[in-house]
């Protein structure tokens, strides 16, 4: 086996695929905003979203409660860190 060499691959005939994307809706608008927060263009965006590379959340941030956890799980210390703060930053 190691003595093969590797495949060759086929002969290219030149011809390209061209592919449209529509996004609509709450999407479109997500892809715009992102395009102006990253200067690319809402278009690239949607390609990129089309081919799973940029994920469109279901709901805005915010909107869900469950989806944002309560702050002392976000923080890495002891549980009462966040009860407690104001009498540990006078320590």
């Amino acid at each position: 086996m190691r003595d093969q060499p590797p495949p060759e691959l086929p002969p290219e005939d030149g011809t390209g695929i061209t592919a449209h994307v529509t996004a609509t809706g709450a999407t479109a608008d997500y892809l715009r905003q992102l395009a102006a927060v990253t200067g690319q263009s809402p278009e690239a965006l949607a390609i990129q979203w089309a081919a799973g590379q940029v994920v469109v959340p279901d709901t805005a941030l915010g909107d869900d409660p469950a989806a944002v956890p309560d702050w002392p799980t976000l923080l890495d210390g002891s549980p009462d860190l966040s009860e407690h703060s104001h009498a540990y930053l006078r320590r």
